[in-house]
């Protein structure tokens, strides 16, 4: 049976579509990796035994029919426990919602089940999509696959994992701060945050609406593109920006905060790799200002805090003893910002979107550290960084962020690992709709930096 932690949509398809692998006995595989490797990874909230196995034969029947619906037909795909399944519960990672059972599928959930996509299960989640370190005290700690003793990331840490370790081809999940591009990182996978819009959020539990995207997660750059095609609500592709993609790039790189807050290991690899690219491509690196990180960073808590409290208002009153008590505070916190902070928040982001097109003026893209440290232990709150005490929290999200206010497209993809054997992510970011042009981006950088080879616990 084909090793799903080692290969490609592409190299799945052409077994799966010629019958040389059946589905079923793919999505039987899948189901015996979850069940060996969920005590300790912590993954999976719901796993779909029966569901998946039923629309497998059903896919499988269609092939000897000399019917296959696309490139992803009868191949397993986990979603993050926010997007609704008609036939499989939707917790959003809280115990509140342990007995919601959606009358339908959430609309890129539809899309890929039409596509011939098989939902082996719902993953893990940081609760409500509120943190990013997937620490969920309902359904445990999601933990990292190249280091037990550390975290996934999050908040879309399970779906990051099961494809890092091969239960599934592609994951979907959320991204409000980072939540897709976080776990990726920590993970060693690509994962990607479309342009905001691009994708709908149609049956997608919110944390903050004018912020929140979805998004792929997948082992390269083309799965996440197949995927990406396959959900878009937009035409995304323009064939002048592939024929951009072939002339010289010119950089954007926030040098100062990389050096400023990144870890010693994480900028270590991240310069190598840096170096590398530029050397085997047509690149030109220009050094940016990035004091407006910080502007971002403080307008995008005051408006995720308003929105998230909005949203949770029809639980507070009488069920807030069932959240987790740290998601809790924070969205009580949103119900004391008076509205003129959130217009003023969103009107400052509004200008430094404006101040944003003028910097990428004559750039094609930034590139940066996607995470400034590696996967921290459980265990850890805060970090040390070039001597500053950091909280775990605020050292994932400061690199991934700004492009949630943005609303432009950001992807990562691996670039190395540390000398501890933890994956480091290269972010990639562009003007918003050069969602294409960004894809073409990081598929030259991920042929010249390569491939990680799967984590080692799978072996």
């Amino acid at each position: 049976m084909i090793e799903l932690s080692g290969t490609t949509i592409r190299e799945v398809h052409q077994e799966i579509k010629n019958l040389r692998i059946k589905p079923t006995k793919l999505i039987e595989e899948c189901l015996r990796k979850i069940d060996r490797l969920n005590d300790r990874l912590r993954m999976f909230i719901y796993i779909g035994r029966e569901e998946a196995i039923l629309y497998a034969e059903e896919l499988e029947k269609e092939l000897e029919d000399g019917v296959c619906r696309s490139i992803i037909h009868g191949l397993p795909i986990a979603v993050k426990d926010a997007f609704y399944t008609q036939d499989m519960p939707t917790t959003g990672g809280s115990i509140i919602l342990k007995d919601f059972k959606p009358g339908k599928d959430a609309e890129v959930v539809r899309k890929l089940r039409n596509a011939g996509a098989v939902i082996i299960g719902k993953t893990n989640m940081h609760e409500f999509a509120f943190g990013v370190t997937n620490k969920n005290p309902h359904y445990g700690v999601t933990t990292n696959p190249w280091d037990t003793g550390r975290i996934s990331g999050g908040s879309s840490g399970g779906s990051a994992v099961a494809v890092s370790v091969g239960a599934c081809i592609g994951g979907l999940g959320t991204d409000t701060a980072g939540s897709i591009r976080i776990p990726s990182a920590l993970c060693g996978v690509v994962g990607y945050k479309p342009t905001y819009g691009l994708l709908s959020l149609d049956g997608v539990i919110p944390l903050a609406w004018s912020l929140d995207t979805v998004g792929p997660i997948a082992k390269t750059v083309d799965d996440v593109e197949l995927l990406l095609e396959l959900m878009a609500s937009k035409k995304f592709q323009n064939s002048e920006q592939v024929e951009e993609a072939d002339r010289e790039l010119r950089l954007g790189l926030p040098k100062r905060i990389i050096e400023e807050w990144t870890s010693t290991e994480v900028e270590e690899v991240f310069w190598k790799s840096l170096d590398k690219i530029v050397s085997k491509s047509n690149c030109k690196v220009v050094k940016v200002e990035d004091q407006w990180f910080k502007v971002l960073s403080d307008t995008r808590y005051i408006i995720v805090l308003s929105e998230s409290a909005t949203y949770h208002l029809k639980w507070l009153r009488d069920r807030w003893r069932e959240y987790d008590p740290d998601v809790r505070d924070r969205i009580l916190s949103g119900l004391f910002i008076p509205a003129p902070i959130y217009i003023k928040a969103q009107r400052i982001r509004k200008a430094l979107k404006k101040k944003f097109m003028e910097l990428m003026e004559n750039l094609d893209a930034l590139v940066l550290p996607t995470v400034p440290i590696e996967a921290p232990r459980i265990e850890d709150e805060e970090l040390i960084i070039k001597d500053k005490r950091i909280g775990v929290r605020r050292a994932l999200l400061s690199l991934t962020e700004v492009f949630n206010s943005l609303g432009n497209p950001a992807i990562t993809i691996p670039c190395g690992l540390t000398r501890k054997n933890l994956p480091v992510g290269l972010q990639v970011a562009a003007k918003p709709y050069e969602d294409n042009l960004l894809l073409q981006i990081a598929k030259k950088f991920e042929n010249i930096l390569g491939r990680l080879q799967p984590p080692p616990i799978i072996h």
